[in-house]
């Protein structure tokens, strides 16, 4: 595999349209990111944003944790299925998270030699 100290200059080289590409993406991001604190100024929101913006974390953090979850197997579905009793029982988040991972840890090493 070539380094980039093995690559000739011109290889290494931003051309024009690259640096177009990165300069209008970043202006893109910025004034998304702009025209959100802009509104959040002006605007008051109503019950049912406030409602959808209190939800957001949840939903991230399910889409987030649920592929690696599907995707890890058996002991990964159980593992996560105790975190959720856990939850349930209100125990705290740090808890919570704790029975998650020593609970796949137990697990792992019941099932693999």
């Amino acid at each position: 595999m070539p380094m980039a100290t093995d690559l000739a200059p011109s290889a290494l080289a931003l051309h024009a349209p690259t640096l177009a590409a990165i300069a209008g993406m970043a202006l893109g991001v910025y004034l998304i990111r702009f025209t959100g604190l802009f509104l959040a100024r002006r605007m008051t929101p109503g019950p049912a944003v406030n409602a959808f913006l209190g939800h957001l974390p949840g939903a991230m953090f399910t889409a987030l944790i649920v592929p690696t979850v599907i995707h890890g197997g058996i002991l990964y579905i159980a593992a996560a299925l105790a975190t959720l009793a856990s939850a349930r029982l209100r125990a705290p988040l740090v808890v919570s998270l704790a029975v998650g991972v020593l609970s796949l840890l137990v697990l792992r090493s019941v099932t693999q030699p």
